[in-house]
Formats: C-alpha cells, structure tokens, sequence
C-alpha cells in the first residue's frame, strides 16, 4: 500500500510539473504577442538604410580616383576616415550612422594590400588614440581585418567639446599628415559639409591661404551646394514611424593618383570571391509530430521564463574592457572586479588587470559592482577619469546603468605624466566598455 502511495505522489507531482511548464509557456507567448501589438522600444539606427549611401560613396570615390588618373581595379590605396564628432553627444544616432557606413564602405571595397585610417575631428583634428594605433593594414586575412579596422572609429565627442567643426581646418590638417602619399582618399564624414563655428572661435574658410595651399595638391570633390561631396541619408526606426537622417562626405584625391599595383586578380574580382557556406542536405526521416514540437517549444519558453523570474536570464551577461571581458555574474558586489593600470603595475590583490599603453605604472580606475549597475572610480591624481560616452565627469566617479540599447559606454581618460627627464607628456585615452546581456 505504501509503495502504491508512493508511485501516486510521484504521478501527481509529474502532472503538476508538467501543468506548470504549460502555464509558464503560454504566458510566455502571450507576452510576446502582446509587445508585439504594441509599439515598444526608443529609435534606433535602420544599417540596413545606409546601404544605398555606401554604394553612393564607393562609386563616387572611383570615379574620383579615375579623374585624377589612377584606377582602384588595378591599384592599392590608404583611405582615410576621418569622422566629425562634435555633435555626437547629442545625436549619438547620427554618430552611430557614421560608423556603421565607415565599416560598410571598408566592407565593400577593401581588398589585400590597403590600408584603412581613421581620425577624429572638430574645429580641428584631435587625438582620441595614437595615430599609430588608428590604422590597419589589409592583409591576407581581409575579413578579420576589416573587423579590425571597425573597431577603429572614434565613438565620443572630444574631451571639453564645445561643439561645431571646422571642414576646411580639418582637410588641410589632414593634408599635412599624408603629405606623400599620392594614394591616398580623404574622406571627411559630418552631419553638415558647411562648417559650423562656435561663439568666440574663427573658422578657416576656404579663401584661407593654408586651404588654397591644399587645393595645390589635392582635389576637393564637389558635389552639393554647401561642398558636400555627397549626401547620405539614413533611417533611424522609432514607435512612431520612420525617420530619416542626414549625413555628408567631403571627399579629397590627390591631383595626381599613384599607387602600388594591385596583384591580379583586379578588385573587383577579389571582391567577388566569397565562399558560399556549404547547405546541410535535408535528412529523409519525417519531422516530430506537430504536437509534440509544440510542447517542446512552450517547455523550452517556460524554461527560459523561470530561469528570469529566478534571476538567472543575467547568468550570461558580460562586461568587456579594452581587449579583457568579464561575467557579470561572477563579480563580486562592493569590491573591484577589474582593475584599469599601465603598463609595468603589478596587483597585490589578484583583481584582473587591464592595462592600457600610455598610462602611468599605478592604478589608474577600479571598476565593481553595485546592484545592477557598475562604478568606476578614477584612483589616480596624474590621470583621471574624464568623461564616459561623452558626457564629462568632475568627481573622478561615474556610475553606469547596463542597457542592452546603450551597449558602449566609452571611458576617457586624460591628465599628465612624467616622460624621460622629468618633462610632463599630455595623456588622453580612450578605453572601451561594452555590455553583452545574456539569454540564458
């Protein structure tokens, strides 16, 4: 009697089990359902709208290219990217729609044996990295290098920005870096070609002596009224509809275009050879009864359910800084997980170092836990935290909401250290912060 108790309490907890994971499954998929009746969500970026302004672009820098007498089937090149970033505090979309054409047009048109550059400017160029570290050379993995080279483009304004940028100051300090470099394609990305100035600074204009200078060597590409080479609208999604953006490009040739040439097969052809990834044959055995494909979904989706009511959707979650990623889910609360030194610093405390080139050997940030968000706290006196995604700090302190909406949050550093013998060298770096949420 006993045994046959026994095996009954067994059954009714089974029913009962199996009851709940259907409950939790079809409130998973009414859920669903309903936020998809519903507009939800804030404006983001359509990528898939900026597309028709790459193709725009690359043409347009090849028949540049061909004006000035050279040919990009047959040679390499150095494109340049420089981004304009003043406004990218208050239209983080628009900085977010640069970027993204930047890593479609090195997509679209990089090959084997070219080089990408980025920079950053304002009412002039500024050093968000060292030049040396904003370039990347196409090499014989090209896919992971374009990779690379996407990871290039400056995502904050300048630390201090007042605003406004300035075309032709930009393209003439352009010049002046690549000043040999007869291969090279200049190509300024900006939500205005006109210049902007700001209250008490004086823009460079185009009749200034140092600009014509420039038009010595190099073709401005003119394509609109305001010295647009192009216009390059894009598509930001939001609740209430679609909205469209506007950017610019302001393209540069040297008169006379020489370059390496390019190993057969021409460029368009190498761009062409992409590797169609190999079908799965369909198996001939027929597929689970619908039913039965049906209770393994809604169990799965209950699955996941109480794994979020239980706390464990964020087990995944990951924090990236610099080159190092961290699981949320295994630091610790109130006490650093990672700490931010230069090179040569060694930890006492076994917390995981990143260590960024440039900074002074010490302890420049810790970074913990605190509920669900995370602090960074600045722990030197030479080099302190500036500002994060832009917005400027003035306690060495910032707290940080993760959002999967809002997956980078930048760190800028800037201060001073001793170089060899005592004289001071100006620092200004950027780490990257990036938030991954997990699904499981």
């Amino acid at each position: 009697m006993e045994n046959g108790t026994t095996r009954t309490s067994l059954v009714q907890a089974l029913v009962r089990r199996t009851a709940a994971w259907w409950v939790l499954g079809l409130l998973a998929v009414a859920a669903a359902q309903t936020g998809a009746a519903e507009p939800q969500g804030k404006p983001e970026l359509d990528r898939s709208s900026v597309t028709a302004s790459v193709e725009k672009l690359v043409q347009s820098v090849q028949q540049a290219v061909r004006t000035s007498g050279g040919d990009l089937e047959r040679q390499n090149a150095q494109f340049v990217l420089a981004f304009s970033t003043g406004h990218y505090k208050t239209d983080p979309l628009g900085a977010q729609a640069a970027r993204e054409l930047a890593t479609q047009f090195v997509n679209k048109l990089a090959v084997t044996g070219d080089q990408v550059t980025a920079r950053a400017w304002e009412l002039g160029l500024w050093p968000y990295r060292d030049n040396q570290a904003a370039s990347v050379q196409i090499g014989s993995d090209a896919a992971a290098d374009k990779l690379r080279a996407a990871d290039l483009w400056p995502t904050t304004p300048a630390v201090g920005s007042i605003g406004g940028h300035d075309t032709e100051r930009a393209a003439t300090e352009l010049s002046g870096q690549f000043p040999n470099t007869a291969g090279t394609v200049l190509i300024l990305l900006t939500n205005s070609a006109a210049s902007v100035g700001t209250t008490g600074g004086k823009l460079m204009g185009t009749n200034a002596p140092e600009y014509q200078a420039l038009l010595q060597n190099w073709n401005r590409v003119n394509g609109t009224q305001d010295g647009a080479t192009l216009a390059l609208p894009y598509v930001v999604k939001s609740p209430g509809g679609n909205v469209q953006g506007d950017m610019e490009a302001v393209v540069f040739v040297p008169k006379t275009f020489t370059a390496a040439a390019l190993a057969a097969p021409v460029r368009s052809e190498r761009l062409n050879q992409v590797t169609a990834a190999p079908v799965k044959p369909r198996g001939s055995s027929s597929p689970l009864p619908l039913v039965l494909l049906g209770l393994l979904v809604l169990g799965g989706l209950g699955f996941l359910l109480s794994r979020v009511l239980r706390g464990g959707g964020s087990s995944r979650s990951t924090l990236r800084v610099g080159d190092q990623t961290f699981s949320l889910s295994d630091a610790p609360q109130g006490r650093p997980f990672c700490v931010i030194a230069g090179p040569g610093y060694v930890a006492d405390d076994g917390v995981p170092l990143v260590l960024v080139q440039g900074f002074p050997p010490e302890r420049v940030a810790e970074l913990s836990r605190k509920g669900k968000e995370v602090q960074v706290r600045g722990t030197s006196e030479t080099v302190r935290l500036a500002s994060v995604a832009g917005r400027v700090l003035s306690d060495n302190l910032a707290t940080l909401r993760l959002q999967p909406e809002n997956p980078d949050q930048p760190l800028e550093f800037s201060g001073e250290v001793r170089g060899s013998g005592g004289v001071p060298r100006p620092v200004q770096k950027t780490v990257s912060l990036s938030f991954t949420q997990g699904d499981s």
